[in-house]
């Protein structure tokens, strides 16, 4: 066999390492089954995966997996566990603007009142929005998902350059 055919081959069935474990794999596709059983058998639901070093909670809020997202919580998921970017499952969600989701975590027992080392709360990052990639909220009004944030704890206030920023927006919130 020729060597440029056989590395061709050998490449080719080669599957690039995401550094996700099984379980954040699972959370990420929505796979509840999966989450359950690998959580049954001894997975960690807390175990820090991929290039961000998120847990699975993070990685099935980044796809908006709710399903997900309750099988790792009834598994035993730390709901407020700081990533280590500083962030926890509840700012991710608020600043998705995924208002089921930030109303599933504060259900569950979510702090809004944990800030990352900048200061930020769950609804600062609600009222500013996120630029990933994979959902820029940065110029969006994400008004009911602030509301969620408000009603779970009205003590809970907005930063005041958010709030500069929110008006200039438009928001309501």
């Amino acid at each position: 066999m020729r060597p440029a055919l056989l590395a061709f081959l050998v490449l080719g069935c080669v599957r690039p390492y995401s550094g996700f474990t099984p379980l954040a794999d699972a959370a990420r596709a929505g796979d509840v089954a999966t989450i359950r059983s690998l959580i049954a058998q001894g997975a960690d639901p807390n175990e820090a995966a991929g290039q961000n070093h998120w847990s699975p909670l993070l990685h099935a809020i980044h796809k908006g997996q709710i399903h997900s997202i309750e099988a790792l919580l009834d598994g035993g998921a730390d709901i407020n566990r700081l990533s280590g970017d500083g962030i926890t499952p509840l700012m991710m969600a608020a600043g998705y603007g995924y208002t089921d989701i930030v109303q599933l975590l504060l259900r569950h027992g979510a702090n809004p009142r944990i800030a990352d080392g900048g200061g930020f709360r769950a609804i600062d990052v609600a009222a500013a929005g996120v630029p990933d990639i994979d959902r820029f909220t940065l110029f969006q009004c994400q008004d009911e998902t602030v509301r969620a944030l408000r009603d779970a704890d009205p003590s809970v206030h907005m930063n005041s350059k958010v709030a500069t920023w929110t008006r200039a927006k438009g928001c309501k919130a």
